[in-house]
């Protein structure tokens, strides 16, 4: 007898091998939901819940890790680690419902709230140009232009020249970006501000251009200036990518959701001159998510509704090189959010470091490596410089997902 071991990354699989082995179909919902299991966290329980969800998952046959003083309370509280399949863990939950003490139905609501999130879908947002973007499909590629002289790798770089932005534009939307992003104000490590005044003319002055060319092309600006977003808006722009995650001019949220357009919330601290100063964590997966969550909560109160966000965990930006290989490994920990998440790692220090490889110019490889892992993980979209060579590593992870069960 040969025995083997198998790992189903879509339910349809599951469903193939279940009809290739003659099992009754009816099944299929029973052992999806047992098909893997699931390692959930939850920060600072009160150390009697802790206890309490301990023993609960262990007659469920799961388990849970606990601080070592939970069992004689020598702690106030424990984070928890909590290990079982999706069944377990529902069953968990109906279970905390019926306790009313210790915080047990807040911790069984935010369980349902993180199942339901990992039960990925596919959603389609529509943008004011008319165009769908499709998460959940495949892995999106969103084209870098910076009209600007001084950003990080020369060849992204297209200045003051319309001209040269509406060429760059052309190429990428011919290499098959399904996104544009265009940036009149470099962010690397270090920079300093550019005049208001001149990322606006920047950014009208490309929009218009770019949309004569191309007017059904989804176009992002990078911007952290609601002037900016606004005007950019007008012109027919579809998406405002905020680094600053709504810190520095929250009101972008409100001309966001005025104009139909769709929002991305990146984490960072402070500005590009000092994030890289800012670099401490007690749980930088935990912060980073809990940034998010007050992000969606701030653009709601502005009137923008949450499926018009991306997330972006915001790679290099006052983080540590370890920090972001750290959240590379695991993007698995923003998918509880339930949105569409953004990987922004191309060509950047991170890569560099990894491959060494000094200047940007070498760090091609080291991107498409990213960019693969990225949509293996499920990741909607990566933003990137060279758009044909990540169109064509994409491709090839999604043929190996694809593949059928035989």
């Amino acid at each position: 007898m040969t025995t083997y071991q198998m790992r189903f990354l879509e339910t349809s699989e599951l469903a193939d091998a279940l009809k290739a082995l003659g099992a009754d179909m009816r099944s299929l919902p029973f052992f999806s939901s047992r098909s893997h299991m699931r390692t959930l966290f939850i920060p600072r329980a009160d150390v009697r819940a802790a206890n309490v969800i301990k023993q609960e998952m262990l007659s469920r046959g799961g388990d849970a890790a606990v601080h070592a003083h939970a069992i004689d309370c020598g702690v106030s509280h424990s984070d928890v680690l909590l290990f079982g399949t999706k069944k377990q863990l529902e069953l968990l939950a109906d279970k905390l419902e019926t306790m009313t003490w210790w915080g047990l139905p807040d911790i069984a609501s935010d369980i349902r709230k993180a199942l339901a999130s990992l039960c990925k879908k596919t959603k389609t947002a529509v943008l004011p140009c008319g165009s769908k973007l499709n998460f959940g499909e495949r892995t999106l590629v969103m084209g870098i232009i910076n009209l600007t002289e001084d950003s990080f790798y020369c060849k992204s770089r297209t200045g003051g020249s319309i001209d040269e932005t509406v060429k760059r534009a052309l190429l990428l939307s011919e290499e098959g970006a399904d996104i544009l992003d265009l940036g009149a104000e470099s962010t690397r490590p270090g920079s300093s501000r550019v005049p208001e005044d001149v990322e606006l003319e920047r950014i009208v002055s490309a929009v218009r251009a770019i949309r004569k060319e191309l007017p059904s092309a989804p176009l992002s600006i990078d911007t952290t200036r609601a002037g900016v977003a606004r005007a950019a808006l007008e012109e027919g722009a579809d998406i405002i990518n905020d680094i600053s995650g709504l810190a520095y001019e929250p009101e972008i949220a409100r001309t966001t959701a005025e104009s139909g357009a769709m929002l991305v919330l990146m984490h960072m601290r402070g500005t590009p001159e000092t994030m890289q100063s800012m670099c401490q964590y007690d749980n930088i997966l935990l912060e980073i998510t809990r940034f998010f969550e007050k992000g969606i909560d701030q653009a709601a109160s502005y009137g923008l509704e949450p499926s018009r966000i991306i997330i972006d965990p915001g790679i290099g930006f006052a983080k540590t090189y370890e920090q972001n290989l750290f959240i590379l490994k695991h993007l698995e920990a923003f998918q509880t959010v339930g949105l569409p998440l953004l990987i922004g790692a191309s060509r950047k220090g991170t890569i560099g470091i990894a491959t060494g490889s000094k200047e940007p110019e070498g760090r091609l490889e080291g991107t498409l490596a990213v960019s693969s892992l990225c949509a293996w993980q499920g990741v909607d979209i990566v933003r990137v410089h060279d758009v044909a060579q990540n169109k064509k590593a994409l491709m090839m992870i999604e043929a190996v997902k694809g593949a059928q069960y035989a």
